[in-house]
């Protein structure tokens, strides 16, 4: 049902550093196309990674579909809630959390959910190749610790693999080593605190890098996954608990690694703004759910819409 207290959405994609820019404004457009039909929708495309003037509008809905630095990390989360706006997602201290894998990964442990073994590190601050095989293994991921859609993410299996990957890092950047474990990707998509369906991901070479997530014909996506029910219902289980504790709201996408042979799972990232494009594992998620798009996106700004009403009753009691 659509919320008649949504007056309009906007739509914020773009950004000037995102590395992931060019899946923002693919997703902005998906959801644009089906908003416009709901809500009265507006789209505007940052080119700078500030929040623009033409997008402080305390009427509205703002409903961010982008992703990476500042877009995603918090940085544009901060700027809406400094100027009091209503938006769709998760607030700053979430995003920024969560765009910390390494971090997210500590908080979701606590909770009683399987992790990779892994450590963090600045290049200045870089363990040697001995100590991180010594404790981790010759199979290796190492990935930046704030990226996302495995941007930069390289797999490595001997010493030399590992010394000549870690003089190529980039000096201003923290980065993850993690333990490479065989198994099937999971992504499951979450919506207001309940985990919807989990999409197996089986990429036909190599693994689950950014050509491999968004390019079509690189990846079969089965949804449900072939999982037995207990695993499905532990990974359900495993996504509401981590959103819960990382205080995440309204959507997220949550990746984890499932080893057939030992039935283990094993948490991976969650992402705050999900993409939405035609070939994005969220949208596929819900619909097998039985949650269209326009159910979907409808969903999400009477969450944000809601959220309003209660904060501006709020604010009348106390006056």
């Amino acid at each position: 049902m659509v919320n008649k207290n949504v007056q309009k959405v906007i739509i914020l994609s773009g950004g000037a550093s995102s590395s992931e820019k060019d899946i923002s404004l693919l997703s902005s457009e998906a959801v644009y196309q089906v908003c416009r039909n709901i809500f009265p929708t507006k789209k505007i495309i940052l080119t700078e990674d500030v929040l623009s003037q033409e997008a402080i509008q305390k009427d509205a809905i703002i409903f961010p579909i982008a992703h990476g630095e500042f877009m995603e990390d918090g940085g544009l989360q901060a700027a809406m809630e400094a100027e009091g706006l209503t938006f769709v997602g998760s607030n700053s201290k979430a995003s920024a959390l969560c765009m910390d894998k390494f971090l997210t990964k500590e908080i979701v442990s606590k909770a009683g959910i399987p992790i990779v073994d892994g450590v963090s590190f600045m290049l200045t601050s870089a363990p040697s190749a001995d100590l991180i095989i010594n404790t981790l293994g010759y199979h290796l991921f190492v990935k930046p610790n704030t990226r996302g859609s495995s941007i930069d993410t390289h797999v490595v299996s001997s010493k030399m693999e590992l010394k000549q990957t870690i003089q190529n890092l980039s000096k201003d950047m923290e980065y993850i080593i993690e333990r490479k474990i065989s198994g099937v990707d999971l992504t499951v998509a979450v919506l207001d605190g309940k985990a919807l369906e989990i999409v197996e991901i089986l990429p036909k070479e190599g693994f689950l890098d950014y050509r491999n997530k968004y390019t079509p014909g690189y990846s079969n996506k089965i949804c449900p996954a072939r999982i037995p029910e207990d695993t499905r219902n532990m990974v359900k289980q495993y996504c509401e608990t981590a959103f819960k504790c990382c205080e995440c709201r309204d959507w997220a996408r949550i990746d984890f690694l499932f080893q057939k042979k030992t039935g283990k799972v094993f948490f991976l990232e969650i992402n705050t703004i999900p993409g939405m494009t035609q070939n994005s594992f969220y949208p596929m998620s819900a619909n097998a759910a039985g949650i269209n798009l326009p159910s979907l996106i409808t969903t999400l700004v009477n969450l944000a819409a809601d959220r309003k009403i209660a904060q501006v009753n709020s604010k009348g009691k106390k006056g």
